[in-house]
């Protein structure tokens, strides 16, 4: 058994060996084409450098041979304006070019506040370095002959212009005052034309608190958010309604009612009833006859004189009538009869006194 199999190794031998032979063949021409595939890329690569433009708000990466970064950006189809600001002179070497390469467009921001149009930045003003660009997809390769990509840039789109609304809230307090009126009250205990304060008044007020809604510093709505009512205090005025005159000797007499009549005089003789009276009452000074249907009998009056220099007939009391006495007349009575033709006939005026329940004797002395 052991010599059948040694026979059967050595007939494969043969086999075996030429095997070997053909695999150390093609690892030796693997070599050889790897060393030759290295050497051109070494040669096609020499001086080719890239590098990164930023450029119309994109990333442009560029192999190139190029020498400084003007020739760069030429050959790359970059061109520049006036208005274009770069963050390496163009003389600057690639080799010392140390990051992007940027180059800035001017930026011009419209604006509309309160329907005025303001540039909210100079003419002047670029982009800034730290803006954020994307890279462009699908942007072909560079042509290893011509070493700059064919690609154009797209032109910067023109500016916008924007409209800005600025919107805001303020809460504002607005207070109102409220005036006090004067309100006037009858006072029978005060003499017409007095006039006696009795509350000073005073104002009230509204206070109101509003939300506004303001757009470019105009209000253009206003919601009521409280409201504090404090009401006026009128401010009242008694006037007085006691009606009174002067007597001739100086003092205040208070009425209710005046009369304007025509006064006589007449004295105790026999035709004239002696000191008999309608009323029952013994006449004397003080006593007068009226037309009972004008002032009733008892009432207690006052009869001022209305003829300068002469006194009043004072206080008295309606005790009589007369069969002459009818309407504005009034009869005095007096002691003698010439002190009656002394008198005569004259105007005066009859006060009907507010209090009743003086004693009009006691007062003519």
């Amino acid at each position: 058994m052991l010599g059948a199999i040694f026979i059967n190794i050595r007939e494969h031998i043969g086999t075996i060996k030429k095997t070997l032979g053909i695999l150390k063949y093609v690892v030796v021409l693997t070599c050889v084409a790897a060393v030759s595939l290295c050497a051109a890329a070494g040669i096609f690569t020499k001086d080719m450098k890239t590098v990164t433009v930023s450029a119309n708000g994109k990333l442009y990466e560029i192999a190139t041979r190029a020498g400084t970064v003007g020739e760069a950006l030429s050959g790359a189809g970059i061109v520049l304006s006036s208005d274009n600001e770069i963050n390496y002179s163009l003389d600057t070497k690639l080799d010392d070019v140390d990051g992007i390469i940027t180059v800035s467009e001017p930026v011009v921001l419209q604006v509309n506040l309160a329907g005025s149009k303001t540039d909210g930045a100079d003419k002047g003003s670029h982009a800034s370095e730290d803006a954020s660009f994307d890279i462009a997809e699908g942007t072909p390769a560079p042509d290893a002959d011509d070493g700059a990509s064919d690609e154009k840039p797209a032109e910067a789109p023109a500016p916008e212009e924007e409209t800005v609304v600025i919107k805001s809230t303020k809460t504002v307090t607005e207070t109102e005052e409220l005036p006090f009126e004067t309100e006037y009250v009858e006072d029978s205990g005060l003499y017409e034309g007095d006039t006696e304060t009795v509350s000073a008044g005073s104002n009230g007020y509204v206070t109101r608190v509003y939300e506004l809604q303001l757009e470019d510093g105009e209000e253009v709505s206003r919601k009521l958010v409280s409201e504090d009512r404090e009401e006026p205090q009128n401010k009242v005025i008694a006037v007085g309604t006691k009606k009174y005159v002067y007597s001739s000797r100086g003092l205040t007499v208070d009425y209710d009612q005046e009369y304007t009549m025509t006064a006589t005089a007449y004295a105790p003789t026999p035709e004239n009833y002696g000191y008999a009276t309608s009323s029952g009452n013994r006449a004397r000074d003080g006593v007068v006859a009226v037309d009972r249907n004008v002032i009733p009998l008892g009432t207690k009056l006052y009869v001022k004189s209305n003829v300068e220099g002469v006194p009043d007939y004072g206080y008295c009391i309606a005790w009589d009538t007369g069969g002459g006495i009818n309407g504005m007349r009034i009869d005095l009575f007096m002691e003698t009869v010439a002190a009656c033709g002394e008198f005569g006939s004259r105007s005066v005026t009859v006060y009907v006194l507010e209090d009743q329940s003086i004693d009009v004797f006691a007062l003519r002395n």
